[in-house]
């Protein structure tokens, strides 16, 4: 415990004893380190808040377009990374070139190239998400060392015209990117679209043509007319079967009656026949009719009846694409014309008040603690080669050596440069 408090008012003296050192070096380095503060460049952020593009909902939005489409189960439609593309827009080449041009940033900071001047730039402006989706993005100008107050005016309105012309090229860029797209959708929507025009057109050609070869205006009802009147057809054929046969039972086979029946049943069938397979006229009772204006030959009924469908089906099928692809057509040219802001800004830049740094007292604070260890470092060193002078003469002769040694290995490195 004597030994311990013996040591620290040891240290304490020491301390003591070069306190003038101590403190001189103290106030030296401060008053340094604070003109120091006051001769450095002055930095200035300025920064937008922004909300990712908001995919469109309406009638003309892209979402309505695609969502419909079956390519929109790709991702395609309603983009899910909005405020990732637009942090990707802020670090391009486009944008950064854009704000160089904009405020001849080459000549500002001093580089050789414009590919400096981008590494330059993008150390200074920033793009980042908060935790609620927006986009952060700021930009740090600064000023030449010993500032006046124009230049820092200057740097403080700079800082916030960046900030400002970056967000609006950030837009610009979203925005042709938007449209783009956009005329890539339309011109895949409108080939389609002529396509179908013409594929519903031969459709329409050889449905007409069936139609007109085969007596087919409306399928069904023309069926149903052709079973009931071949079967009132029949009837009569059975009818008159029925008659010849009770007579025969009764009468001469040469009886006028009986011939007369018999006359009349062979006509009944040669018109059913006819009417079976579509040739010639077919006369019901006593009216006549042309095959072509309503029955159709009961033989190829089931032909026609597919060949109809499948005909009637295209026609059916190429009109429903077209009711679909007409107005998706006419909303992407309106989208593709649309020039409305792809972003909504919720913090425009302002001007700065505070710089950012240099942070003169913690600057201050930091070489003055640095100079009382520095001060520390050459006290006790120099004790203790004091201390060895009086208790261990040849130790102290040795670091002496030592020094000597260091000093003549500088003077020969002296010679050889001059």
């Amino acid at each position: 415990m004597l030994d311990s408090e013996k040591g620290f008012i040891d240290y304490l003296y020491i301390l003591v004893k070069w306190r003038k050192l101590i403190l001189l070096n103290f106030f030296i380095v401060s008053i340094f380190a604070a003109g120091i503060s006051l001769i450095l460049p002055k930095w200035y952020s300025a920064r937008t808040v922004v909300l990712p593009p908001i995919s469109d909902s309406g009638n003309l939005g892209f979402g309505s377009i695609l969502s419909k489409l079956p390519m929109s189960g790709l991702g395609i439609g309603g983009m899910t990374e909005e405020t990732s593309h637009l942090m990707a827009i802020a670090n391009s080449r486009t944008v950064m070139e854009s704000v160089i041009r904009k405020f001849n940033l080459q000549q500002r900071y001093k580089t050789l190239n414009s590919e400096e001047t981008i590494r330059e730039l993008r150390k200074k402006t920033f793009a980042e998400i908060t935790e609620n989706g927006s986009l952060i993005i700021s930009d740090q100008t600064q000023t030449t060392y010993w500032p006046n107050k124009e230049e820092v005016d200057e740097t403080r309105e700079l800082a916030k015209d960046i900030a400002n012309f970056m967000t609006a090229a950030i837009d610009s860029v979203s925005k042709k990117l938007r449209s783009e797209k956009a005329a890539n959708i339309r011109s895949f929507i409108e080939k389609r679209y002529h396509k179908n025009q013409e594929e519903l057109f031969e459709a329409e050609e050889r449905f007409e043509k069936f139609q007109n070869e085969n007596g087919v205006i409306a399928l069904p009802e023309q069926t149903t007319a052709t079973i009931s009147a071949a079967a009132e057809l029949k009837a009569q054929i059975i009818s008159k079967e029925v008659q010849m046969g009770v007579l025969e039972n009764y009468v001469d086979k040469t009886q006028a009656d009986l011939i007369k029946i018999k006359n009349e049943l062979r006509e009944l069938q040669k018109r059913y026949d006819q009417f079976r397979t579509g040739e010639e006229n077919v006369l019901i009772g006593n009216k006549k009719y042309e095959k072509r204006d309503i029955f159709l030959p009961l033989d190829k009924v089931p032909e026609l009846g597919l060949q109809y469908a499948r005909l009637f089906r295209e026609v059916k099928l190429q009109e429903t694409i077209l009711e679909f692809l007409l107005p998706q057509y006419e909303q992407a040219k309106i989208q593709e014309a649309k020039d409305s802001p792809t972003i909504q800004i919720l913090d425009k830049a302002v001007k700065p008040v505070k710089r950012i740094k240099p942070k003169r007292a913690f600057f201050v604070i930091f070489w003055s603690a640095v100079s009382i260890l520095v001060s520390l470092f050459i006290i006790f060193p120099l004790e203790y080669i004091s201390e060895l002078k009086k208790t261990a003469p040849h130790k102290y002769e040795k670091v002496v050596g030592i020094f000597h040694l260091i000093k003549n290995d500088f003077k020969i490195f002296t010679k050889k440069s001059g």
